[in-house]
């Protein structure tokens, strides 16, 4: 699953659900975003955005963020930074949900984190489609 991130000024950017999900999930813990927020930008299409006061502060929360990590770091689902290689999922038929460590799966990477603030410079605001 991927999610597109419509700005109001500028190009799209488009993003896997594995990096959105740990994203979204630092900014409501900044206080970024509400829980509102992050229940509509976690799923494409359901209304979830950001006005530019907002986009321009995830900017600066990140320029932060950013300080404290290094290339080929990553932020796990559980908003820890680790420089571990990614594990790699298999999902078969019997795959049980108990079986798969989410926030190992869902990880931040600092190349997507980058990506993400830059786009948050000039956006001048987005939606999640």
């Amino acid at each position: 699953m991927s999610f597109i991130l419509i700005p109001n000024h500028g190009g799209d950017l488009q993003v896997n659900a594995w990096n959105w999900r740990p994203t979204i999930s630092l900014l409501l813990r900044a206080n970024l975003i509400d829980d509102r927020q992050h229940e509509l930008m976690r799923c494409s299409g359901c209304g979830g955005a950001v006005n530019s006061q907002t986009a321009t502060k995830i900017a600066e929360f990140l320029d932060q963020q950013l300080a404290g990590m290094n290339p080929g770091q990553r932020i796990r689902g559980d908003l820890k930074v680790t420089e571990e290689p990614k594990k790699r999922a298999v999902f078969t038929p019997a795959t049980k949900v108990e079986d798969i460590d989410a926030a190992e799966v869902y990880s931040a990477a600092y190349e997507w984190l980058v990506a993400f603030r830059d786009f948050c410079r000039t956006c001048a605001g987005f939606r999640v489609s």
